[in-house]
């Protein structure tokens, strides 16, 4: 009996060791490894944080060159103090990683098409997704900056001393040391390099120019025609304020020598309808950014603002950090994962930065000589294409080979029917990103910021500047290509090179302003210039927020600090403004109902502002949703009738589109419906019956929620793991107001710099990526509530000892 006891003890226990020490499917998903996992030595219980994280206090490092002090304040922003650049990059890769290191090798590992190796073969859309990342040339774009980055001594260091710094944490760490998420996936961190930057921000350029509508316009083209689709999607509207407003242009534009002066439509005729290869990104990606001059502000100092709006995360997108040298001193919002600031000021200036949101994404058909895929047709001739064998490694053991195929115009990124297309875009050409904001951490005036911002390549970006000195400039910089018309908006032929565009717009000539009589510059995401700029562009653009912005900027005086939050914080849309009272003006309100009367009454009322306690918001959205069905039925019709999936059907015309109709074109054909063949509707039909809808869909007025709870804006976890998350804010705005809050995206950064006075900032999170700790997201509720933290610009190390909570000091 003793001996069965034995036995079976020893059984049960290498059982639990077994079990503990492996992977298990549970509800389609692998568990970490429980033994790992729950370990208190190695486990989660080592992530449980007190008030303070576990840092190191000192450490030597052969490559420092001199002494570093990082000083981490009330907020644990590290205040970085350096005797040379290099060792300054060397403390931020350090103190980031300390805080960030999990998110900085996720977001590098989605970049890079790496993410089946941390999540295995029981997900197949992630081993797609790893695909679709590497077909699209991401990856080996990165792979080529960072090689071409080596030809700048002072950026390459830079970027080494960064990666040095990272490396340095992650010899610290143990297993236990771990950051939770590693030991939830049940993996180990990398060494950092100078390639994964360059993946990090080839990633964001993905993310602000990944918007292209080419597959979505030449279906709508080929399914609706010429004629309805050109009245449908027009490329400007009579009601935009753009960003640049002068009708003159002080130069003699490029004149390329186009083959043919538009892109010829008749290759959509030959084309199958198409679906994309993916998800289209968020409209929402945008941001505003305005300067304001010394004669409009109360005390006389310009006044400069940023606030990006970008997807919503936990960890935050952004980390704010000083860096002080003795070349310069550098505050401001930086990515984890790349060096210096992106948004932010030193002792003499101030920089933000915006979506540009022009099109540099074209794709082009291939026409090959046979199935091998190794030549395609290009004027007359066939070309060699490269072949490149690529292998995406499973977790499990398992591996996916693929071929990569690329053309002179790029990558094939994109099979269908019997169509190979590919890929022409500007972010997998090189850039020098990285330059741009070294070199604008310390500049110290106008010509400093354009000589810095011209290495800017991808995504475009419009840079705002003000200076101590009261200069304000605005500039829409990046890499845009000189397009013939219409180039940009369909799918094009491959196989002439009369569809390329081979040049781009030079740096002098790029659209921009310089102390304006206006006593402003400021964008947000708007047209960029009025259709009398010499060179064509297409893209998305934002509609409403830039109208506001103007027109509060232009009517502004005295302007204070507080004025600036305000404005930020606005939730006041001119969408509203523009459509409910040509909505109501349509409306028959003879044929409504006792309900759909009380819920009249409330809409009515609107002030136009997204309160968050407001249900007259909701119903005006729900109102306007179903207008725009209505109106837009024939094209519903032809999605149906083809049968288009989401990543294939036509897209509803902007909103612009409506605005024009409601104001200008009330008799259009588009009023009537398609299924009622035995009557003719008209406007007011229309705008009653989509009332009517609204009403059915909201219920009574007592039963409709109110706009916070009806737009449910959530902060998500980075891995999409809920209890990490922070869901349902308590806050208003929406995508068309100043306040551009959506379900998942928003103001990921709001900053306030008075040049030559104090400086003001917040973002929708903490310091810390570890969830167990008390800076995890300990800005958000301030953030919510629309409030700020004033930045604490520290001249020396000495500085605001009362609010500092820690210190490292670094040495050889």
């Amino acid at each position: 009996m003793k001996i069965f006891k034995f036995i079976l003890a020893l059984v049960l226990t290498f059982g639990l060791v077994y079990i503990g020490n492996s992977t298990w499917m549970v509800g389609g998903k692998q568990t970490p490894r429980f033994g790992y996992f729950l370990s208190p030595a190695t486990g989660f219980w080592q992530n449980a944080e007190g008030k303070m994280p576990d840092l190191s206090t000192v450490l030597r490092n052969p490559q420092l060159k001199g002494e570093v002090k990082v000083k981490y304040d009330d907020r644990f922003v590290p205040h970085i103090f350096a005797q040379n650049l290099n060792d300054a990059y060397f403390a931020q890769g350090y103190a980031t990683a300390s805080l960030r290191l999990w998110q900085m090798e996720f977001q590098t590992h989605v970049a890079a098409g790496r993410l089946s190796e941390l999540i295995g073969h029981t997900t197949p859309q992630v081993i797609e997704m790893d695909a679709q990342m590497r077909r699209s040339g991401l990856p080996r774009a990165a792979a080529a900056s960072a090689e071409g980055w080596k030809a700048d001594k002072e950026m390459y260091a830079a970027l080494e001393s960064y990666a040095a710094g990272v490396n340095a944490y992650i010899a610290t760490l143990s297993a236990a040391d771990y950051p939770l998420e590693y030991k939830l996936l049940d993996y180990a961190p990398e060494k950092w390099s100078v390639y994964k930057s360059a993946l990090l921000l080839k990633f964001m350029a993905k993310d602000l120019t990944g918007r292209d509508e080419d597959f979505h316009t030449t279906n709508a083209y080929k399914l609706l025609g010429e004629t309805m689709f050109n009245k449908l999607y027009p490329e400007y509207f009579a009601e935009q304020s753009p960003i640049i407003q002068d009708s003159t242009w002080a130069f003699v534009p490029v004149q390329p020598t186009f083959k043919r002066d538009t892109v010829a439509p008749k290759i959509i005729g030959e084309l199958p309808i198409l679906n994309a290869p993916y998800a289209q990104p968020d409209k929402g990606l945008g941001s505003n950014n305005w300067a304001v001059a010394p004669n409009k502000t109360a005390d006389n100092k310009a006044i400069l603002c940023n606030d990006p709006h970008l997807k919503l995360s936990l960890p935050s997108i952004w980390f704010e950090i000083q860096i002080v040298t003795p070349e310069f001193n550098v505050y401001g919002a930086s990515l984890p994962g790349s060096p210096g600031v992106i948004s932010g000021f030193n002792q003499y200036v101030a920089w933000g930065v915006t979506n540009v949101s022009h099109d540099v994404r074209d794709w082009y058909t291939i026409q090959w000589k046979d199935a091998t895929k190794k030549e395609y047709l290009l004027d007359s001739s066939y070309q060699k294409a490269q072949h490149f064998l690529d292998t995406i490694h499973i977790r499990g053991g398992k591996m996916r080979v693929d071929t990569l195929i690329y053309t002179h115009w790029g990558p094939v990124a994109h099979s269908q029917n019997g169509v190979d297309m590919s890929l022409r875009w500007v972010a997998n050409l090189p850039g020098l990103e990285p330059l741009t904001f070294i070199q604008l951490n310390k500049a110290k005036n106008y010509n400093d910021y354009r000589k810095a911002i011209a290495h800017f390549s991808c995504p475009a970006q419009n840079m705002v500047f003000a200076a101590v000195n009261g200069d304000i400039a605005i500039t829409a910089q990046g890499r845009l290509p000189i397009r013939k018309l219409n180039q940009g908006k369909f799918i094009q032929d491959g196989s002439t090179s009369a569809d390329a565009w081979t040049e781009f717009i030079p740096q002098e000539q790029l659209p921009h302003e310089y102390n304006p009589a206006k006593g402003f510059v400021g964008s947000a995401n708007q047209h960029t210039t009025n259709p009398t700029y010499p060179y064509y562009y297409y893209g998305y653009f934002e509609e409403h927020r830039g109208r506001y912005l103007n027109q509060k900027l232009n009517g502004m005086t005295n302007i204070s600090i507080e004025d600036m939050m305000r404005l930020q914080n606005d939730d006041y849309s001119v969408r509203g403004r523009d459509f409910l009272p040509l909505m109501l003006k349509f409306l028959r309100r003879g044929g409504l109902d006792k309900d759909q009367l009380e819920t009249l009454a409330r809409v009515e009322k609107w002030s136009f502002v997204y309160d968050k306690n407001e249900i007259a918001p909701v119903i005006f959205n729900e109102w306007f949703n179903q207008l725009n069905a209505t109106i837009f039925d024939e094209i519903t019709a032809v999605n149906a009738k083809n049968k288009l999936d989401d990543n294939s059907k036509i897209y509803m015309p902007e909103e612009w589109t409506v605005l024009n109709l409601l104001k200008r074109d009330t008799l259009s054909p588009v009023f009537d419906l398609v299924a009622t063949t035995d009557s003719v509707e008209n406007i007011y039909a229309i705008v009653t019956e989509a009332f009517r809808k609204a009403c059915k869909n909201l219920g009574k007025v007592g039963d409709i929620k109110n706009w916070r709870n009806t737009k449910s804006s959530n902060v998500m976890h980075l891995a999409r793991i809920s209890p990490f998350s922070q869901l349902n804010l308590d806050n208003g705005g929406d995508g068309s107001a100043l306040n551009a809050m959506t379900p998942t995206n928003g103001p990921s950064w709001r900053m306030i710099v008075q040049l030559g006075g104090k400086a003001y900032g917040i973002y929708p999170g903490g310091q810390s990526g570890n969830v167990g700790s008390s800076f995890y997201d300990s800005m958000l509720e301030k953030w919510t509530a629309g409030q700020y933290y004033e930045l604490l610009y520290m001249k020396t190390a000495d500085d605001f000892a009362d609010k500092i909570l820690f210190k490292q000091d670094f040495s050889k």
